[in-house]
């Protein structure tokens, strides 16, 4: 059983149980309440990777962040992309300028990796024509994605994938973890009507960056000497540690719809 060879298994399904169920009624509502809970998301990612990649940082430095990753968030899902970019950048470079003082770093890159990810998130689900069902497709292949990777890896373990990065991913995860992400877009792009070859293409590039992204944030996460971005959520630790997957998957999402038509029926 997986609670046997993961002590943190059964915190981790009590938060997925109790986080899982406000994360889709907000979703299914829209508008501003979910693009304030994912402003609040995203300045509690802020705060922890300030926290990750810069011991010495100042609260200055925190609000900067936190402010940065909020605002793009909310001129994202309120206003247009165009407008939290331009925040995003913004507040990434006063970021820049207040880590000079103490020598400055690429890693402040990191505020805006945040920022825009999670209001692409906000502004996908701001879509008037099929904000809710992009979003609930790609929820469908992330968690798929994620959720195997993980429990594969645990049960069945075998080669790892990068362990100078993350002893605890295995390629037989990563396996199971693009299968699932792949049949749970399908079966979301059947009920929404979806072009069944096109929806394949776009699971399988979308679930491959969800796993990137996890594998990313574990690597930043070992040059940064820290196990776990935070405390925030039970089983998980930080909030950059539920969503890393998340991240990196919903910018490959908004870049592959681009050159992609999944076939959306305008309604």
């Amino acid at each position: 059983m997986p609670a046997r060879r993961d002590p943190a298994f059964r915190r981790r399904l009590l938060s997925a149980l109790v986080l899982g169920p406000l994360a889709l009624g907000l979703l299914s509502y829209g508008g501003l309440p979910f693009t304030a809970w994912v402003a609040a998301f995203a300045a509690a990612m802020a705060w922890e990777w300030i926290h990750m990649s810069d011991s010495e940082a100042p609260p200055v430095a925190y609000a900067i962040a936190c402010a940065t990753a909020s605002g793009t968030v909310l001129l994202a899902g309120q206003t247009g992309i165009g407008d939290a970019v331009f925040w995003g950048a913004v507040g990434t470079l006063a970021s820049g300028i207040e880590r000079w003082r103490r020598g400055w770093s690429i890693e402040v890159i990191g505020v805006l990796y945040v920022s825009l990810a999670a209001a692409l998130l906000a502004a996908m689900r701001s879509e008037p024509a099929h904000g809710l069902q992009s979003v609930v497709l790609l929820f469908a292949i992330v968690w798929a994605a994620d959720s195997f990777a993980y429990l594969v890896g645990t049960w069945i373990g075998g080669p790892k994938l990068l362990p100078q990065a993350s002893p605890n991913k295995t390629w037989s995860g990563f396996f199971a973890g693009l299968a699932a992400g792949l049949a749970a877009g399908l079966a979301t792009g059947i009920l929404f009507g979806l072009d069944p070859v096109a929806t394949a293409i776009f699971a399988i590039i979308v679930a491959t960056a969800s796993v990137a992204g996890d594998l990313s944030m574990s690597i930043f996460k070992r040059s940064f000497h820290v196990k776990d971005s935070g405390t925030l959520i039970p089983g998980h630790g930080g909030v950059l540690d539920r969503v890393d997957a998340l991240m990196l998957a919903v910018i490959a999402a908004v870049i592959t719809e681009r050159f992609l038509s999944l076939g959306w029926t305008v309604s």
